[in-house]
């Protein structure tokens, strides 16, 4: 294929559960000039046969084969075949519409963007229900204008989507120019890549289209073992910072990523899946981590939520299983508060829907009525009892109408 506009790079590992259903989205897609680099990551299942089965019915289809070295690294692997002119970094487990990279390339072009973000939700594997989500792309955080960069809103360039990097298109060259990679660890390996990208863009547009669906409850996914690397996700805000701080423009951008630092700090802590690990990130945290990047400096209005600083400063003080706790009991008060609230508004609406259908009953017989006493007044006028009446007394309407006219004068 000569004229490449988009190159997939997708990393399997052991994915054989879900890779059909993602590579059916990824061939069906109305743009068709596109590369589809696969690159398995030391599968141990059948994953890499479920590819080579496609590529006997679609050329676009390219297999890359490596050693386990986690999706960083297989990331970074697939860049080195990558011919289009942009970029997507799509997982093997997700879900995506047939528009999805033909919607995003014309935003690119159209605005020659060096990032463009589309906006996604989440699939429960487990109900295989939707759910919609701001977190993706937060609209509120954008500026007026279709084409932005880090100086239109430096208080907020980090914060208007995740770290995810595969509800985002990336021009080719731009990676390339910028020295762009995918952190080699387990998890957490896009979060210096996308941070990095965001900074560095000159040139950064969007669609607010619903285009991408994430897959959660998904046992094989790496955030379900999020407690055999603990400190994943803080060592990559730890190499972000250092390559920030670098920067000329890093004061200008530091708020916005402090809090998206503490935030993905805070995330790390709610997905471990042992105390124990808990209980290590926690103190590492407390003991430096918040030191280290001077959030113990900032003022409560600093934090874009209140409750990001009243966190940090009650970890400060207290133990790890008393805060768990404390965070437990204010979970459960909020979600007793949200469903009170629930049910009152669940009253609320009932209680105007039964006014609503009220006033449609009463509506609803008055037509009724209307409508009796029109073919009421129909059957009358078409007796012949009325029309003789009405044939004699034109005569009398008609001298009635000629006498009350005014006599004209000679």
């Amino acid at each position: 294929m000569k004229d490449i506009k988009v190159s997939v790079i997708m990393p399997v590992y052991n994915a054989a559960e879900y890779l059909s259903r993602t590579l059916d989205d990824v061939t069906n897609q109305t743009l068709r000039d596109i590369q589809i680099i696969c690159v398995d990551d030391g599968s141990k299942d059948n994953s890499r046969e479920i590819v080579k089965e496609y590529q006997k019915k679609d050329e676009r289809i390219q297999l890359v084969e490596q050693e386990n070295k986690n999706a960083g690294a297989a990331r970074n692997h697939g860049m080195q075949y990558a011919k289009g002119k942009y970029v997507v970094f799509w997982d093997s487990d997700d879900l995506f519409l047939e528009n999805a990279l033909e919607t995003m390339y014309l935003q690119a072009e159209k605005t020659q963007a060096d990032i463009c973000i589309c906006a996604a939700r989440r699939y429960d594997n487990q109900t295989g229900k939707y759910f919609s989500s701001d977190a993706y792309l937060r609209l509120d955080y954008l500026p007026e204008k279709e084409v932005f960069q880090k100086t239109d809103i430096p208080d907020h360039i980090f914060n208007l989507a995740t770290n995810v990097p595969w509800n985002k298109m990336f021009l080719r060259s731009f990676i390339i120019e910028n020295h762009l990679e995918f952190q080699e660890i387990r998890q957490a390996n896009d979060t210096f890549f996308t941070l990095s990208a965001f900074y560095f863009a000159k040139r950064i547009s969007y669609v607010t289209d619903v285009l991408i669906s994430y897959r959660v409850n998904n046992e094989q996914s790496l955030s379900g073992k999020a407690s055999d690397t603990v400190f994943c996700a803080y060592d990559s805000y730890c190499k972000t910072k250092e390559l920030l701080e670098k920067q000329p423009d890093y004061e200008l951008v530091r708020r916005s990523f402090l809090n998206r630092a503490i935030s993905g700090f805070y995330h790390a802590l709610n997905i471990q899946t042992n105390f124990a690990s808990y209980q290590i990130l926690y103190e590492k945290l407390v003991k430096e981590g918040f030191e280290e990047f001077g959030l113990t400096k900032c003022t409560e209005d600093f934090f874009f939520d209140s409750w990001m600083y009243t966190d940090m400063h009650n970890m400060l003080e207290w133990a790890p299983g008393d805060f768990l706790v404390q965070k437990s009991m204010v979970r459960r008060l909020n979600v007793e508060k949200a469903n009170a609230q629930k049910k009152e508004l669940n009253a609320k609406l009932a209680a105007k829907t039964e006014k609503i259908e009220s006033k449609d009953r009463r509506i609803e017989k008055l037509n009724a009525r209307i409508q009796e006493l029109k073919d009421k007044n129909y059957e009358i006028m078409n007796t012949k009892r009325y029309k003789v009446a009405s044939f004699f007394a034109k005569p009398f309407e008609w001298f009635r109408k000629r006498k009350a006219e005014p006599e004209e004068k000679e």
